[in-house]
């Protein structure tokens, strides 16, 4: 990949950053901004499913998002952040993609793969700047936010999906063999109806949080700069108003 991205989502397993962040990425993917996800891991420990479905079923989800690239860096799902080696790969992706921002899942979670992968990316997002660390030209991004997964936390920003919500639905609803219980396989916390209706409450409460019918919660460990107070939400042309990050609100 030759051009720097605007936004590098980190996932530690294929369908979690649709989960987490599904709506803003197809937002920034709108606006013309370059966005990629990269999967940490092929999901190949999932109890339903296979990894010729899973990729098939990734492959469908990356263009219902417009992503610019998506990315696998092969580690072993279940032991993600176990291995001190594990964050070369991350500080390589970084310095060949050269992310604006990157999203991560927030490092405490339910799913110690989630809990690992916010943390591994926080650490390889410093280390990507130090020279002497790795190979490739160092670069550090400008920003690192977090997604929510199972845990919940106090939201630093909301972001406004409604326009969007559907179709984040269709790119979840893509992983099939994650989501639909239509054989006699083994069910999940995450393959019967009453997830998709969780997803769709918390949703609606975090949108309620900032007047708008959906909302994807962001934490950021630090201040988000502007350069002026942003417009309500529902003024004329607010992204106009703000730097070129807009996105966020």
């Amino acid at each position: 990949m030759t051009d720097s991205l605007h936004i590098l989502a980190f996932a530690a397993h294929p369908d979690d950053a649709e989960i987490g962040c599904g709506g803003s990425l197809l937002l920034a993917a709108d606006q013309g901004r370059r966005v990629a996800v990269v999967d940490m891991s092929a999901g190949e420990m999932s109890t339903r499913g296979n990894l010729t479905q899973r990729k098939q079923e990734t492959e469908s989800s990356s263009k219902l998002l417009g992503l610019s690239a998506r990315l696998a860096l092969g580690l072993p799902d279940g032991y993600i952040g176990t291995d001190p080696d594990h964050r070369i790969p991350v500080i390589d992706v970084i310095r060949a993609t050269r992310p604006r921002i990157v999203l991560a899942p927030f490092w405490e979670d339910r799913h110690p793969d989630h809990a690992a992968a916010g943390k591994l990316v926080r650490e390889a997002c410093f280390f990507a700047g130090v020279q002497k660390i790795g190979s490739g030209l160092p670069h550090r991004p400008e920003s690192v936010y977090y997604y929510m997964l199972h845990h919940p936390f106090q939201p630093t920003f909301v972001i406004d999906i409604a326009t969007v919500w559907e179709r984040k639905q269709a790119a979840i609803a893509a992983y099939a063999s994650q989501f639909q219980a239509v054989d006699d396989g083994p069910q999940t916390a995450i393959s019967q109806s009453g997830f998709g209706r969780f997803l769709e409450a918390r949703s609606i409460y975090f949108g309620a949080m900032i007047g708008a019918a959906y909302g994807e919660a962001f934490y950021s460990p630090g201040p988000i700069p502007l350069s002026l107070f942003p417009e309500p939400m529902h003024a004329s042309s607010p992204l106009e108003q703000l730097p070129a990050y807009s996105v966020w609100r």
